[in-house]
């Protein structure tokens, strides 16, 4: 006889193994047979599968507390000749079959929700019947999906094409394990200069099959580290990056910590020592195994995992940001595509590179583009992608970071940019995108946009970079001696005020310059935008997030405004400028009165009484 709990237990464990699921705090909630959810309760009143009144009750219901507009539900049965009637509309189908039910199901909460519909038939997963339906908030009838298997979580929220709030969740989701890991390497007293190469290791590592299949079968902790140590080697050497003993040399300096050198260490956590084979072996690789090494295989190629790693343990390590180390935001990254409007057949290149979060979203959007074309895609990897990066361990990062994507041989070079010029002009970029580092001052940041101008120039490219907003204010003869000579020969584009508290938790603000090369700026206007609200929150332990999905909404608006030069008030402005002038909106931009309410009065006053009570002026 078939048994429906099986093929429900099989369903169950397929996304309670997901890595959306963190171990602290989860992400996405699944309710078997019942919801707490009051608005969801309330669609399914009357929608018994039987001929009574009573309420349905799909077998699964899967929501995600950061955005209420998606509903997945499920409905499950054990016989495969039950998966699909020839008639959905009778009440004995919608009662007997998988599709039937679930499109039953799907039609009620379509009223509030946007709901991706899965129908399960089977009882194992040898012989798992799968269909999806895509049925949107308020439509009238539903689109059928290709896809005939369980996917991931976020696989299934990118059906729902809203692919940024697909990446928000990650992001949530990836900062919880760095911030489990860092509270984990901490314990151990694992240096914070250690821990991402350290990550990145145990990553490459497991792309390697026999070190999958044989880290747990090691029995002492050096050979376990030579067994790591060798798949990195493996990998590093068939994706034949730029410099080979420059990544090689990286890692091999875990020879020398604590946790590879010792028998025993000691949790100051629970003050007691463990043997350090278990912990390696244990609380770290199969971790990372478990809960970050799926989201590197999934649809998701584009997420900068690394990044998000570093970014998280640098709040416990001052001395990279004295270095000047801000790594930028995913959807600042994927907002330069659109601003230097990227195509499939551009070479991107980056002059200092860091993780390799540019490249990582420019390559994401050129898949997009390209589509189907997998010999396009192969060209993208292997010919439209380059970069400099100074720093042996960032540089190393920026490699495995891409190699984790299936791409060794991405022209990232080890070195200074200003003398990698004779190996990037062949490459011949067409566009360029750079966060430079900012200890090296105003001119500093302007020279590296300069470089990366005449990298491009051959090619008439465009460039974007995201630069402190002194660098477009200041009044340093240096610095405007570098903005003179750029808006000789190119055109400033665009000048975008972005965030105060973009880059938190590390404090600076920034703006974004695009360029156009080989067009003279005099006579040109440049598009000034003051995009300080991007719609992101801080909320603790996540970072800046979008917890509100409101950043879709705002991209689109400025966007819109980008493209068409609109000047609007409160948003843009169009002017003509010079080396000397101030390179900004709120220079220029007219003030938009409409939006200003008395609480806004009254808030000022009291910012400004507070202000005067700080100071000790009343």
């Amino acid at each position: 006889m078939a048994n429906e709990t099986l093929t429900e237990n099989l369903v169950y464990d397929h996304f309670k193994n997901d890595p959306l699921f963190s171990d602290k705090t989860v992400k996405a909630i699944l309710e078997r047979q019942t919801s707490a959810n009051p608005k969801i309760d309330e669609l399914l009143q009357g929608q018994s599968k039987g001929r009574g009144n009573g309420n349905g009750r799909p077998d699964f219901i899967l929501t995600f507390p950061t955005n209420s507009d998606y509903v997945i539900s499920i409905e499950c049965k054990a016989d495969i000749t039950k998966h699909e009637s020839s008639d959905h509309s009778k009440p004995e189908n919608i009662r007997d079959y998988a599709v039937d039910g679930a499109l039953h199901y799907a039609r009620a909460l379509s009223r509030g929700f946007n709901v991706l519909a899965i129908a399960v038939s089977g009882e194992t997963k040898e012989n798992l019947t799968v269909s999806h339906f895509l049925w949107k908030k308020g439509a009238d009838d539903y689109e059928t999906l290709p896809d005939k298997e369980l996917l991931s979580i976020v696989s299934y929220l990118s059906l729902f094409d809203n692919e940024h709030f697909a990446d928000n969740l990650l992001h949530i989701n990836i900062v919880d394990k760095a911030i489990y890991l860092n509270e984990l390497f901490h314990a151990y007293s694992i240096q914070e200069n250690e821990r991402c190469t350290l990550v990145s290791a145990v990553l490459l590592a497991l792309t390697d099959q026999p070190f999958r299949l044989s880290y747990q079968s090691q029995t002492t902790i050096q050979a376990l580290t030579n067994a790591m140590l060798s798949s990195c080697n493996n990998v590093i050497n068939l994706s034949q990056v730029r410099n080979i003993p420059q990544m090689l040399n990286e890692y091999s300096k875990l020879n020398t910590t604590v946790l590879f050198s010792s028998d025993t260490i000691r949790n100051t956590t629970t003050r007691h020592s463990k043997p350090t084979l278990e912990v390696l072996k244990t609380e770290i690789i199969t971790y990372l195994y478990e809960n970050v090494y799926p989201l590197l295989s999934k649809k998701e190629k584009g997420f900068d995992v690394l990044g998000k790693f570093y970014s998280e343990f640098i709040r416990y390590a001052g001395t990279q940001q004295s270095l000047g180390l801000v790594l930028t935001p995913q959807h600042v990254t994927d907002l330069f595509c659109d601003l230097a409007n990227l195509t499939k057949d551009d070479v991107l290149y980056d002059c200092c590179c860091g993780t390799g979060g540019f490249l990582i979203a420019g390559m994401k959007r050129m898949f997009q583009l390209a589509g189907n074309d997998a010999a396009k895609k192969l060209h993208i990897r292997k010919e439209q992608l380059c970069g400099c990066e100074l720093l042996p361990q960032m540089y190393t990062y920026a490699c495995s970071n891409m190699m984790l994507r299936g791409d060794g041989k991405t022209n990232i070079f080890n070195g200074d940019c200003f003398n990698c010029v004779p190996f990037v002009m062949p490459l011949k970029p067409t566009a360029a995108f750079l966060n430079p580092p900012y200890s090296v001052g105003c001119d500093g940041q302007m020279k590296f946009i300069e470089h990366a101008l005449n990298m491009v120039a051959p090619q008439n490219g465009r460039v974007a970079a995201i630069v402190q907003m002194s660098c477009g204010i200041k009044n340093e003869r240096e610095l405007i001696a570098v903005k003179k000579r750029i808006l000789e020969k190119h055109h400033l584009k665009a000048v975008l005020s972005m965030p105060d508290d973009l880059f938190y938790p590390v404090g600076v603000v920034t703006c974004i310059m695009v360029f156009e090369a080989n067009k003279p700026n005099e006579g040109l206007k440049t598009w000034f935008g003051y995009f300080k609200d991007d719609g992101f929150e801080k909320r603790k332990n996540q970072g800046r997030v979008d917890a509100r999905s409101r950043y879709a909404d705002i991209k689109k608006r400025w966007l819109d405004a980008y493209k068409n030069n609109d000047e609007i008030p409160g948003l843009s402005v169009r002017r003509e400028v010079t080396a000397d002038d101030e390179w900004c909106a709120e220079a220029y931009m007219e003030t938009d009165y409409s939006t200003l309410c008395d609480d806004d009065f009254i808030k000022k006053m009291r910012d400004y009484a507070a202000f005067l009570v700080q100071n000790e002026d009343l």
